[in-house]
């Protein structure tokens, strides 16, 4: 079976990134499978070590390179590149002739469906399905947001089937359709040494410093924190158009010796290793790898019950705390529980660790074969 992963790039270090290299490393190794992933745009090296037995193709659109200049080039990249971008796909798959083709990234999921051939088309949903909307916080990118949810709407009829990572957004958007399935996204378990003791007196989080990980609240929420356990610290790795208004917000809080934007990280798992409680205050998600993976550490956490991801994730009181969305006062309290107990702590711990073999990459994989062999 020939499987062909559409998506913008593997050379950034996101989640959607990691997961997808992770789900066609996995299927390369199946016998009986080829997996293809065609990219729109790759300067620079992967982040995420590619198997050698997966097949690459950079169609080279590069559709952000002129995003800097102005607001006008945003629109030529979709409008103008988004023509040169068919056109080069639709070449790739008439040369491979897939059986199946999984559209990950942000462009040809426009387009996809209307390329003629044989194979099958799988539309990917790694946000919320109003997830335009929800990070629209200008007039500009909010007409965008509207264009984008008709588009889209016009075309996701076309697509064979459409897979989302949680219950709750399939429960919320997609009730009338009998395409949509669950799949969850895949975590591989760290090794032994990977693992919190959570005696370490930090609290983390990860995550790119935008709007939507919303993390103004989340440093407010911990200078509560910082004022009663002063010899905790907060990590907060990622990097992102807000680390400036972030910085003045940890001066202005007088928190510099408690909060740290310590920037963008490759490896992970060394720093959640070394911390004992994660933290996340999103707006939105799809599903939160970075969620997982300090779970898979043996991480309690505590999140903001966004949509979606937390709530299908986080058993409430048993491996983490769920806090209603913006409700700083009672973020600060689930953190405070968890640094005061130390029992609590190791219980939770050992909780998180057990609630990550529901999302194991053999687990997920086997139901993207069963998706695959049913198309």
């Amino acid at each position: 079976m020939k499987i062909v992963y559409c998506i913008d790039s593997i050379a950034g270090i996101g989640g959607i990134q990691r997961v997808t290299v992770s789900k066609a490393n996995a299927l390369s190794s199946v016998p009986g499978y080829t997996v293809w992933i065609v990219v729109a745009d790759n300067s620079g090296e992967s982040c995420f070590p590619l198997s050698g037995s997966v097949h690459f193709m950079d169609l080279a659109v590069n559709y952000y390179e002129d995003d800097w200049k102005s607001k006008l080039y945003v629109l030529k990249g979709i409008i103008y590149k988004r023509r040169i971008h068919r056109k080069r796909l639709s070449t790739a798959l008439k040369t491979i002739q897939p059986d199946v083709v999984v559209s990950v990234g942000q462009s040809e999921k426009f387009f996809l469906p209307f390329i003629r051939g044989r194979w099958k088309t799988v539309r990917e949903f790694h946000f919320t399905r109003n997830y335009r909307q929800m990070q629209a916080h200008s007039a500009f990118y909010r007409l965008l947001a509207w264009f984008g949810d008709q588009a889209d709407s016009l075309v996701l009829r076309k697509y064979d089937r459409i897979v989302v990572l949680t219950q709750e957004d399939k429960d919320s958007h997609w009730r009338s359709s009998d395409k949509v399935i669950v799949i969850p996204n895949p975590i591989e378990l760290p090794p032994e040494e990977k693992l919190s003791d959570t005696r370490r007196l930090r609290v983390i989080s990860v995550g790119r410093l935008t709007y939507q990980k919303n993390y103004a609240s989340l440093i407010r929420s911990y200078a509560e924190v910082a004022g009663r356990f002063p010899d905790w610290e907060l990590d907060i790795f990622g990097d992102g158009e807000e680390m400036a208004s972030l910085s003045r917000l940890v001066a202005d809080l007088h928190c510099q010796d408690r909060v740290f934007l310590r920037g963008a990280t490759k490896d992970v798992w060394p720093e959640l290793s070394q911390s004992s409680l994660f933290v996340m205050s999103s707006r939105f998600e799809g599903f939160s790898m970075a969620l997982l993976e300090a779970m898979s550490c043996g991480l309690p956490v505590v999140s903001y019950a966004c949509p979606c991801g937390p709530k299908d994730i986080i058993r409430e009181g048993i491996d983490g705390y769920l806090v209603p969305p913006g409700d700083e006062s009672m973020l600060a309290d689930r953190l405070f529980r968890l640094i005061e107990d130390d029992d609590l702590r190791k219980r939770m711990s050992l909780a998180a660790r057990e609630r990550v073999n529901d999302f194991l990459l053999e687990k997920v994989i086997k139901m993207w074969m069963n998706l695959f062999d049913r198309l």
